[in-house]
């Protein structure tokens, strides 16, 4: 039986004898979140964390041209906090508690140039944030994807 420690305090690094500096705190609130979130959504067999989903842009005057096996677009990608099928559907979870609003725009707009790649099934957005302003704004900056938005204090 494994286990996988993601936090020592002080008594215990002197336990095991550890002298390395841990910065991965601000990511055990995180970690949780995405667990809550996990379970809201009953537990799925085919839960991924960090899903990398990635297409190649061509621009619309190279006609699909390629070279050797080099495409002439440019390769755009995004890494979900987690992902898992239901449906016939991708779903896609974004965990909000930390980051910058400027970042989440920046994401978003990652997302947008991505996902139009899925054309038959356009995957779900889901943003889990932590206040009511924020699920405001993310719903504003998701128009044009196919998205929902909660606050943790609707899933709980």
């Amino acid at each position: 039986m494994k286990e996988k420690v993601i936090y020592l305090n002080k008594q215990g690094k002197e336990l095991i004898g550890s002298t390395k500096e841990d910065n991965k705190r601000h990511f055990i609130a995180h970690t949780f979140l995405r667990n809550e979130v996990f379970i809201y959504f009953k537990c799925p067999h085919d839960w991924k964390n960090e899903h990398l989903l990635e297409t190649i842009l061509v621009p619309e005057n190279s006609f699909g041209i390629q070279f050797k096996h080099v495409n002439l677009g440019t390769k755009k990608k995004v890494i979900s906090d987690a992902s898992f099928k239901r449906n016939g559907y991708l779903h896609l979870i974004e965990v909000d508690n930390a980051r910058k609003m400027i970042d989440n725009k920046k994401k978003i707009e990652t997302y947008k140039n991505v996902l139009p790649a899925f054309k038959e099934q356009t995957p779900i957005l889901y943003f889990f944030t932590t206040t009511e302003d924020r699920k405001r704004k993310l719903k504003e900056q998701l128009q044009g994807v196919r998205n929902q938005v909660f606050t943790f204090k609707d899933i709980r």
